[in-house]
């Protein structure tokens, strides 16, 4: 799994677009990640996002390499 450190401003960003982005697929994207920096889990986000384990990697993935803005994509 990769290791990510969320700053502050980023959780407070995957909080704001997780419900406003206007995307259902992006908001899912912001929730997997919000999620991932509140610790929960990891093997339990897919299961609570309802999307498969291999898109929360490419999720994460995505976060690593572009940050948020990746993920908008």
């Amino acid at each position: 799994m990769l290791k990510i450190t969320f700053s502050e401003g980023d959780i407070e960003a995957l909080q704001h677009w997780r419900f406003h982005h206007p995307e259902a697929r992006v908001q899912v994207r912001m929730e997997a990640l919000y999620l991932r920096s509140q610790r929960v889990a990891n093997h339990d986000i897919p299961r609570l996002c309802g999307i498969s384990k291999a898109s929360f990697q490419r999720y994460l993935k995505a976060y690593a390499t572009g940050g948020i803005e990746q993920l908008k994509h």
